[in-house]
């Protein structure tokens, strides 16, 4: 969603969810010069340790979300076990209602106040309670599995592969990878997993994976005229497709693309007070000389409305260049970008590849 009102600097929260089908679940850079001939550097930072224990799935997602963002110049988080508590009772408070109601709950409201995980019905309710303070923005991703213990190539994965999978699957879309890419200064992982016997054989599993990025203390910024992309130079493993219908909201509402698997959105940001345009003239190429058609998504054509703000949650210091069909796996892609930020043009240029 949104992190500001466009004709104001008051900064509001927002919040996304979303629906993912993993595995055997059923549910459901370096910033660098604008000018002409820019090209992504690959440039890392040292990403700071956190508490997170060892084989954890927040630790899983922990490092892959700072990776992408030290890689391609959106600055590194700092933990905040603040963050890490509300995100975790509202994991808590899902998966319980989820099976108190025998129903899969995703969602960043809390309806309940009876539920023993209760504790605010906004996010921004939920960072209060745990002393952190209002000015926060949330992404969800939350599975669900009925299975066969006794079916004989029943695989179930350990905490870090979900983690993993959770970050990349929320990195591979549009709302949320603005959401994984936004400027606060600090991040909070919380991951809840229960499970009950349905029959002396089967089982139920529910998931639930969350992040709450923080601007309470605290904003990053990428430096004025400077702009920074995901994936960027060097960028590996991105996931071929991108089902639009799996995202709440779905970013392909109203068009053709609805319903459709379409390839990785690429997400282009500067700073906030900036003005951000693409054109049309972009390119993207595999390896073996493909050119792949794509749509770019804007503040102007963003079919959705964020009810806090009443504003396009895309911000106009943000875009998607989306693919319009897939990527094919394990293939090189050059990236080539032009537009404007406050009218001055600029190129970037970068390779990344994809994986399975």
């Amino acid at each position: 969603m949104n992190p500001i009102d466009s004709n104001r600097t008051v900064l509001v929260p927002f919040s996304f969810s979303l629906i993912l089908t993993l595995g055997l679940v059923a549910c459901g850079g370096g910033g660098g010069s604008v000018a002409p001939t820019s090209v992504l550097p690959t440039i890392t930072l040292p990403i700071p340790a956190s508490s997170y224990p060892v084989g954890s799935a927040e630790l899983a997602g922990y490092t892959v979300l700072q990776q992408a963002r030290a890689l391609c110049g959106f600055g590194v988080l700092r933990q905040d076990t603040r963050l890490d508590a509300a995100s975790r009772n509202h994991a808590r408070y899902l998966t319980s209602v989820s099976f108190a109601n025998w129903t899969h709950l995703l969602s960043h409201y809390e309806d309940t106040a009876s539920d023993p995980y209760y504790t605010g019905y906004y996010p921004w309710d939920r960072t209060m309670y745990t002393g952190y303070g209002t000015q926060v923005a949330e992404i969800l991703v939350g599975t669900w599995w009925d299975y066969d213990i006794s079916y004989p190539s029943l695989v179930i994965p350990t905490m870090a592969q979900r983690g993993t999978e959770s970050m990349r699957s929320l990195l591979n879309t549009v709302y949320h990878l603005s959401g994984a890419m936004f400027d606060g200064a600090d991040v909070g992982f919380g991951v809840d997993i229960q499970t009950v016997s349905t029959s002396a054989t089967t089982r139920r599993e529910e998931y639930r994976f969350g992040s709450l990025n923080g601007y309470q203390t605290a904003t990053i910024t990428i430096g004025t005229g400077n702009l920074a992309t995901y994936p960027c130079q060097g960028s590996s493993n991105i996931p071929p497709d991108f089902a639009p219908v799996s995202e709440n909201p779905n970013p392909f509402k109203d068009s053709v693309y609805v319903n459709a698997v379409v390839g990785p959105p690429i997400y282009l940001k500067v700073d906030r007070g900036q003005k951000l345009t693409v054109s049309s003239a972009s390119r993207i190429v595999s390896q073996n000389g493909y050119e792949v058609p794509f749509s770019v998504l804007t503040n102007a054509n963003d079919p959705n409305i964020d009810p806090v703000s009443r504003e396009p949650y895309i911000d106009v210091n943000e875009a998607f260049v989306i693919p319009t069909v897939p990527l094919n796996p394990y293939t090189t892609y050059q990236i080539t970008l032009y537009g404007t930020v406050d009218k001055a043009s600029f190129t970037r240029s970068f390779a990344m590849s994809t994986g399975s």
